[in-house]
């Protein structure tokens, strides 16, 4: 999801519904630095000039960076998420709706952010097909940020990327919304874990040193500072862990064929996820099945609100 602003009063708040301007971050690598949160107000006149300008200077060089694709992601999303506690709403439907609501418009934008990256790489590699190579240094350290992502060890220069390009779009793809949420529903309870709640980790990432995240020394839940992290985390696992390379690959054969990739065909691949085999593919179906409609629905409610744009 990117927000483009055009005036200060953006930066201020001025825009309805926006009430404040939080978590600027630079696209690649989403590892990299990002600017604290700036409250409504607390922003000096001088220093919303200075950014505007900077930002109309931004926006004058756009003909350039669409040409050269060099980022697609100018700014994060405008503000991160925690978990919030959903044990007060009943099981059932309510909880479901709720849990629904908050979890679809932030996989939707992870997706949607991947597959932004996944069309640069294929532009770039078209390129690359047409004798059109000498990436700049801002394409070099992109390459680089990406191959970092897809745990893979490119070494990118102005001739080459050092790694095949089938490898990296491999692992730079995205995943079914719906396989994510019945992972996530599983894993965390629908959001009323420990770990969800205080840790924004809804998918039962381990860390396996002492005192690195929630839960008994030496088995401990990862703890991520949003929801968005969380997410972010999951989908890299999947997407570049060894342990998934059947999930990828069965993934890109389905792309090649032109044929949706469905959670139904993914979900045979996970069995690294659980010591429960069998019983853990059920476990999913079961929720896929049982879910789907309510997922869809709200979804749709969703778009027609404009909340996935």
């Amino acid at each position: 999801m990117t927000y483009l602003p055009f005036s200060a009063d953006w930066l201020t708040g001025g825009v309805r519904g926006l009430p404040r301007l939080s978590a600027w971050a630079w696209a690649w690598p989403r590892r990299s630095w990002r600017l604290s949160s700036v409250r409504q107000g607390s922003v000096r006149p001088g220093s919303v000039r200075m950014v505007s300008a900077a930002l109309l200077l931004v926006m004058g060089l756009g003909s350039m960076a669409q040409a050269a694709r060099l980022d697609d992601e100018l700014l994060a999303r405008d503000r991160t998420h925690q978990m919030p506690d959903l044990r007060p709403y009943p099981a059932g439907n309510k909880r479901k709706v709720a849990f629904f609501e908050l979890m679809i418009p932030l996989v939707v934008a992870e997706n949607q952010r991947i597959a932004e990256q996944r069309d640069w790489l294929l532009a770039m590699r078209k390129r690359a097909g047409d004798g059109g190579r000498d990436y700049s240094e801002r394409e070099q350290e992109r390459l680089n940020g990406l191959c970092d992502q897809a745990n893979l060890p490119c070494d990118v220069t102005r001739e080459d990327i050092g790694v095949s390009w089938t490898r990296l779009l491999l692992r730079i793809d995205t995943l079914p919304l719906d396989m994510v949420l019945v992972q996530a529903i599983e894993e965390s309870g629908w959001g009323t874990s420990g770990h969800a709640r205080e840790g924004n980790n809804l998918f039962g990432m381990r860390c396996f040193s002492r005192g690195c995240g929630i839960g008994p020394p030496g088995r401990e839940y990862r703890r991520f500072e949003s929801l968005e992290a969380g997410i972010a985390a999951y989908f890299d696992n999947l997407n570049s862990q060894r342990s998934y390379a059947e999930l990828r690959e069965l993934r890109g054969r389905l792309r090649n064929a032109g044929q949706p990739v469905r959670a139904e065909d993914l979900i045979p691949t996970l069995s690294a996820y659980s010591t429960r085999g069998n019983a853990y593919f059920t476990t999913l179906y079961d929720l896929l099945r049982w879910n789907r409609g309510l997922m869809r629905t709200v979804r749709e409610r969703l778009a027609a609100n404009g909340a996935l744009s």
